[in-house]
């Protein structure tokens, strides 16, 4: 083999050939051969590798199978002179000592037919002809990889890789784009993805991106989605590539300017033309230079809009069509976009805890789980349809359309509106079901206080029990057990709070009926107002916990040095190695996250970190605390005096019956709710259980380069039962082309419009398009807690990262809230939301701490910014925007 065949320059040659450049290398030369901006790159060619291998691996370790053995001899293997010096030749002719990309190219990755993008190794800002040497070893070892074999479902004798050497791209911003609507498969559009920094935190899905959507034709964009970019990709000051805070001045503003986007419409069309096909393209923008770094046909076909379905599984088309689903209220667990690790639980739950739980709030008949819940673009619905046809065995929710019309949006039109699933049990049966009914009210009521006290003594036992297990030792048998212990649990959890967060939800509607029937005008959101206390409710009790621990912190100067020095990431390191941090997080920070650790944003969400797992959020809001103090048991004794005032003046002119059965229910709802704040908690621990199990085993089979911790979120949850149960294999389980069809639908998902709050029938999706408001300055939600307020809004979309930015009395605008945003409401003068309802845990306590609330608004965090002022009336539902002057 001459030196020409080892390393060739990625020129534009058209008789260079795919099986010497790899499928990158050879999609590079494409697209240089047309003439279109590439940074000047080489090959390392396949048939370098090859003549590799057969000088340093001898044949019987080759067809041995041994994988990691295989790996192991390349990585340490010297590379032949005659390679080395071609490699070192077309280093230096990158320039004088450079920092360059190195990237695998193997033969059957990023065909036409097929794509393995992400499963062999790249390397970014490679400095060093002998780092150069080694991440080339890399790349020729990430062929026998074992997720690399699941993908090419073959044996690496069988195939060869390139390496390809490019120039590095400092990239100011970078992405992807389509060349048609990846959702719908328009072709007359074009979508973009967009960050800060280098494309690979868009790949990863680690950072958070702008969408553009273009016309094709014109260039024009139809529509754009700016989002608040807290990190982005950069190498660091060590040269390492790594995730860095975004500054401050650019995570509101667009990373691309117009000219960018018309630049990167010219190309992409020019690419498609070129190519015959739609294609996945990475691009860099650096001093306003566009480059292409690679470009890969879309692996799925481009196809008509398809109308999708919240119940795919369901056969007759007339209740596809027919069901009412709604996610207006789903108890904030899955509040928001899910992962499909999410999803696939949330699939457990319905198929496996949802119907027994139920069947503890006195339904005789609890159908099968194919009417719980629906599932529409990541998101998770109710079967608002199914759930009141089964309800209709209840006295109380006989009339099915009191429950239907509490979940449905002001544009449900129930004019010819059927309940697909027919009118419910009738005759004896209905009295048979009724009977049944009032008998497990009968037992629920009397063993309500034991119930309550058996969860919070579960949950405390379990959790000190599993604390003190050593996963380290445990095979996947006992992983196994523990994961069916959790099972036993989690439903026996579940049934214990259901009837509870049922209840609290009649109790709440009968309050505002009997509002309405006594008080007319008068009492418009009076249920809001009049509530009974519920101080004691446990999503206050972390406030007043995490108030205890900034007490103990003030109380000792070294301590207190320690918050006020560092951030709150650097001080999760910091107080485990300071004395007196030590003192601390051992004593009474263990402590509170023995009684809340398991606690988070999206519960059932299993891939988001609780606050055992990272207590970053907690320590920040101490350092606010400490900053902004607050005395949280002073404002709940002024809300609650002042609702004392209000609820006896409103009261003091009823009828004797009417003021009587107010009072009544206002006692019985408190007394509800305060038990399904009290029993919520132990389900929310075992669902932490199962995260904690499913990081142990992702782990062990990490060190066996089988699957990575980061595929967290794109795993089935069911075949992970599955494969530690031993029922299916490893390839099974963690399938790559699963996760990599998980991981695409899911980047998909996050850039898709959202799906409408409650549906009827089917919903085609759509990339995310800024809704328009006839008066954008005015929105109209749910109002959630009573009281008007005018103050500057405070956006926070994330808020592991943005809770610092809050400041006293600002009014806070989120997309959803659950009970982990309830600390920053003790600084909070008012709450916004797109998402939610009145008996939200972040409403009740909202209402508690006594600052007005408006939920529903769907497009308030798009509407508002940062700095804007907002007057908001609590009582009407209504927010007003004064925009800031630029």
């Amino acid at each position: 083999m001459t030196d020409a065949h080892i390393v060739v320059g990625i020129s534009g040659d058209q008789q260079l050939a795919h099986q010497h450049l790899g499928g990158k290398g050879y999609s590079l030369n494409h697209l240089v051969h047309a003439g279109l901006p590439v940074p000047v790159a080489f090959c390392v060619t396949a048939d370098a590798y090859q003549q590799f291998i057969r000088e340093t691996l001898p044949a019987p370790l080759l067809e041995s199978g041994e994988m990691a053995q295989v790996r192991e001899t390349i990585l340490n293997a010297d590379i032949p002179e005659p390679i080395k010096q071609a490699i070192q030749q077309a280093y230096q002719n990158l320039g004088e000592n450079p920092r360059i990309a190195v990237r695998s190219s193997a033969l059957d990755e990023d065909g036409q037919s097929q794509s393995f993008a992400g499963q062999y190794e790249t390397y970014l800002h490679v400095q060093g002809i002998q780092d150069v040497l080694q991440k080339v070893r890399s790349c020729w070892a990430s062929l026998w990889a074992d997720r690399a074999a699941l993908y090419r479902q073959g044996h690496a004798c069988e195939s060869a890789i390139a390496v390809v050497l490019q120039e590095m791209v400092d990239a100011d911003a970078a992405g992807v784009m389509f060349t048609c609507d990846p959702l719908s498969g328009n072709q007359d559009q074009i979508v973009i993805d967009s960050c800060w920094g280098l494309g690979e935190g868009v790949v990863s899905g680690q950072v958070t991106t702008d969408t553009f959507t273009l016309d094709k034709n014109t260039g024009s964009v139809i529509a754009q989605e700016i989002r608040h970019k807290p990190h982005y990709c950069q190498c660091d000051e060590k040269g390492q590539v790594t995730i860095l805070p975004t500054p401050e001045a650019l995570q509101e503003k667009p990373s691309l300017t117009p000219e960018h986007l018309s630049e990167l419409n010219n190309l992409a069309r020019q690419a498609r033309l070129i190519y015959g096909t739609d294609l996945d393209i990475e691009w860099a923008v650096k001093d306003n230079k566009v480059w292409l770094l690679q470009a890969r046909p879309v692996t799925t076909e481009a196809k008509e809009a398809t109308v999708i379905y919240a119940n795919p599984w369901e056969s007759r088309q007339s209740v596809k069509d027919g069901a009412l689903f709604s996610r207006m209220d789903t108890g904030e667990i899955v509040t928001g976009l899910m992962t499909p690790l999410g999803l696939s639980f949330c699939e457990y739950y319905q198929k496996h805890i949802h119907g027994p739980a139920i069947q503890k709030m006195g339904m005789a008949d609890i159908s099968d789980w194919t009417i719980y819940m629906g599932y529409i673009q990541g998101h998770v619905y109710l079967n608002i349809s199914g759930s009141a046809h089964m309800l209709r065995q209840c006295p109380p929710t006989r009339d099915e359309m009191k429950f239907t019309t509490r979940y449905a949006t002001d544009d449900i039109d129930f004019s010819h509106y059927q309940n697909p699933y027919g009118p419910g049990v009738q005759g004896w049966d209905y009295a048979k079901s009724a009977w049944h009914w009032l008998k497990q009210q009968v037992h629920n009521v009397r063993h309500a206080p034991k119930i309550v006290e058996r969860m919070i003594a579960l949950r405390q036992q379990e959790t000190q029990r599993f604390l003190a297990l050593d996963f380290s030792k445990m095979t996947l048998a006992d992983l196994n057990r523990e994961l069916e212990r959790a099972d036993q649990y989690f439903l026996e959890s579940c049934a214990a709070y259901m009837p509870f967060f049922l209840q609290s939800f009649a109790l709440y509607d009968a309050l505002t009926e009997t509002c309405e029937t006594y008080l007319g005008d008068k009492g418009n959101g009076l249920q809001n107002r009049i509530k009974a206390s519920m101080n004691n409710l446990r999503t206050i009790e972390v406030t007043l916990g995490i108030l205890k621990l900034v007490e103990t912190i003030n109380q000792q100067p070294p301590l207190k040095q320690l918050f006020d020095k560092y951030e709150a990431t650097e001080l999760v390191e910091r107080l485990q190695k300071d004395s007196d941090g030590q003192a601390f997080w051992n004593g009474p920070f263990e402590d509170f996250l023995f009684e809340f650790g398991s606690r988070g944003r999206q519960e059932f969400e299993l891939s988001i970190p609780r606050w055992r797992d990272d207590p970053s959020y907690l320590l920040q809001v101490m350092k606010m605390y400490i900053q902004h103090p607050v005395d949280l048991q002073k404002k709940l004794q002024e809300t609650e005096s002042l609702r004392n005032q209000d609820s006896e003046q409103l009261l003091s002119g009823l009828p004797f019956a009417g003021r009587f059965k107010l009072k009544m229910l206002m006692k019985l709802y408190g007394v509800m709710a305060e038990r399904r704040e009290a029993t919520r908690p132990t389900f929310i621990t075992e669902t932490w259980f199962y995260r904690r199990i499913i990081l142990e085993v992702l782990g062990r089979l990490e060190a066996q380069n089988i699957v990575c911790r980061e595929d967290l979120p794109y795993i089935d949850f069911q075949r992970f039962r599955d494969y530690v149960a031993g029922r299916i294999s490893t390839d099974e389980a963690f399938d790559p082309e699963l996760l990599n069809r998980n991981r695409h639908q899911h980047l998909l998902n996050l850039h898709a419009d959202e799906p409408p709050m409650a549906i009827i029938g089917g919903y085609t999706p759509q990339i995310k398009v800024s809704e328009t408001n006839d008066n954008p300055d005015q929105l109209k939600g749910l109002a959630a807690s009573p009281g008007q307020i005018v103050a500057k809004a405070r956006v926070i979309t994330d808020l592991q990262t943005q809770a610092g930015e809050l400041q006293p009395g600002e009014i806070l605008v989120a997309k959803f809230t659950d009970a982990s945003w309830t600390p920053l409401f003790a600084l909070a003068g008012g709450v916004v939301t797109d998402i939610g309802s009145a008996l939200s845990h972040s409403c009740i306590v909202a209402r508690e701490f006594g600052i007005p609330a408006v939920v529903n608004l769907k497009t308030a965090t798009q509407q508002i910014q940062s700095g804007d002022t907002l007057i908001i009336d609590g009582d009407n539902g209504h927010v007003r925007i004064q925009r800031q002057e630029s």
